[in-house]
Order: C-alpha cells, then structure tokens, then sequence
C-alpha cells in the first residue's frame, strides 16, 4: 500500500520551558518578593512556596492568604503571581529567528507545554513568541499532560490537522517530550548538552539531539 502523501506544511510541535524561554532564577524565587510585598515574615517563604505547590491556582493562594491573614482576594494574587512569572521569563538567543526561518520553509508550528494556562499564555505574550507560533496547547485548558497523547493529538487538531508519522516533537524534558513523542508516533529532537546524558535503558531515544533550539530549526530544516 502507498505511504499517504504527507501535508504541504510539515508540523513540528514544540515545547516551551527550557526550550523557547528561561526564567530568571529558580522555581521559589518569587516567594522572598512575596512576602516583602504583603508583610509576611521572611523565613515564612519556604512554606508559601509550599502551600503554592500544592495547588498552584487562585484557590491555592487563596489558602496562603488565609493562612497569613492577608487581605487580598486569592484572585487578585494569583494574578500578580501570573504577572511576575511573565516577567522574570525570557526569550532563549536565537528563537524568533528560529521560528521565523521554519515558518518560512513552510512549517506550522504549536506550542505544547505542561502548567497553567494563565502563566504559560502570559510567558508567550510576554516574550513576544505569540505571532511566531500556529497555536498554544496548555496542558491545564487540555485537560491532559504530556506524555500523554491526547494533549499532541489536541495540539494538532487546533491546527486542523491529523499527526503522522512525519510531524516532529522538540523539547527538553525526557520524560515529557520525549517519551510523549514517543508514545504518539512522531519524530523528536531532545535538546539537551552536548554530549547528552545516558537515558534509562528503557527510555525511548529521540531521533536527533541538538543544543538549542537553533540548532533543533537547522535539523528540521534539512530533514526529508
């Protein structure tokens, strides 16, 4: 039987933590401003970054204000929270140019990414990425997280698109990206140091690696 004809624009679906942007310190740094801004004492940071891990949504700071008898409204601090992660967010060297060269070759391109959709959909305005990219899939508004198929397959189909065999997956976690890849049938480029680190012996490989999304884009851009 004939292999079906593959679509006129290749579709690549690509991560965005660690793979478009980076933020700007590590995952509790906002808790010390936090505090300093509602007069919470400052050793009380560790376990407002907890209280926010477990469940970090309104309701979640809803939580912290009544366990520090804050007056605001969980509401309005989880939107000061979403306007502080977009902040301290930046853009990777080399990733509009990255974009724009493949959108140029033809490719369509969705982001996929695991978390709120509040936080990842301010991160992409933010940055600017939002007029680089087909499409935003948010594991939150997915109702699904990668690995797990459905969120590629919903991912495509924002697109009016069916994956193949042919589309790519690009991103940076192993066990997200690429075991997600896996499972769905595409092709993947883990970005990761060169030389990369030993996966589990059971862990799917991806069918190319690169240091940086740049570097993803050159590979992408002389595939077949």
């Amino acid at each position: 039987m004939d292999r079906p004809a593959r679509p006129s624009r290749p579709l690549l679906l690509i991560d965005l933590d660690h793979t478009l942007v980076e933020r700007d310190g590590p995952a509790d740094a906002w808790t010390r401003g936090f505090c300093a801004t509602h007069g919470i004492p400052a050793d009380a940071a560790p376990a407002v970054f907890e209280l926010y891990r477990a469940d970090r949504s309104p309701a979640g700071f809803t939580r912290i204000a009544a366990r520090y008898g804050l007056p605001d409204s969980g509401a309005a601090l989880w939107e000061e929270h979403v306007t502080r992660e977009a902040a301290r967010t930046h853009l990777l060297p080399g990733v509009p140019d990255a974009l724009a060269a493949l959108r140029d070759a033809g490719w369509t391109i969705a982001v996929v990414t695991n978390g709120s959709t509040g936080i990842q959909r301010a991160k992409l305005a933010r940055t600017g990425l939002l007029p680089h990219v087909d499409a935003v899939c948010v594991s939150e508004e997915a109702g699904a997280r990668k690995p797990a198929p459905a969120i590629f397959h919903l991912a495509a189909a924002r697109l009016g698109r069916t994956l193949t065999p042919d589309d790519w997956m690009v991103g940076n976690n192993p066990a997200t990206d690429l075991r997600g890849a896996h499972a769905t049938g595409l092709r993947s480029i883990w970005i990761t140091p060169t030389p990369p680190p030993p996966l589990p012996a059971d862990h799917p490989a991806p069918t190319h690696t690169a240091p940086d999304t740049p570097a993803a884009a050159a590979l992408l851009l002389g595939s077949p």
